[in-house]
């Protein structure tokens, strides 16, 4: 099973483009991924597809669709459908910004920090 969390945007780009979180998390499952621009690309391409899929289930139609995570993998950040997406994806500069982190990264590394926040958060 796999485990992630959308963001407000993600979760507006999903319903607009109906991708249930099934489908997130089969394109993150069976999907290609890049590293670049600080992000992680999944997209699920038609080679990427399990060879025991009928030729007409519906995750046959999900070939070409991009989930875009946060570097470590646990939020989405938006998804997309595009079939040649990948390409241009794979030829994006690739960068590494230790202090770029998402709410899951920072929750991992400095479980002190969220724990305050959420006390300070919870008097209001």
């Amino acid at each position: 099973m796999v485990h992630f969390f959308l963001s407000n945007h993600a979760s507006t780009r999903s319903a607009q483009r109906n991708l249930s979180d099934d489908d997130i998390a089969f394109i993150l499952q069976h999907g290609s991924r890049v590293h670049r621009t600080g992000v992680i690309f999944c997209q699920l391409r038609q080679k990427d597809l399990p060879p025991d899929t009928p030729g007409n289930h519906r995750h046959r139609q999900l070939a070409g669709t991009t989930v875009v995570t946060c570097r470590c993998g646990h939020t989405v950040i938006t998804v997309y459908r595009d079939k040649r997406a990948f390409q241009r994806d794979t030829r994006k500069a690739r960068y590494n910004h230790a202090d770029l982190q998402c709410e899951a990264c920072c929750a991992a590394a400095q479980p002190r920090r969220l724990a305050q926040t959420i006390a300070i958060g919870s008097a209001w």
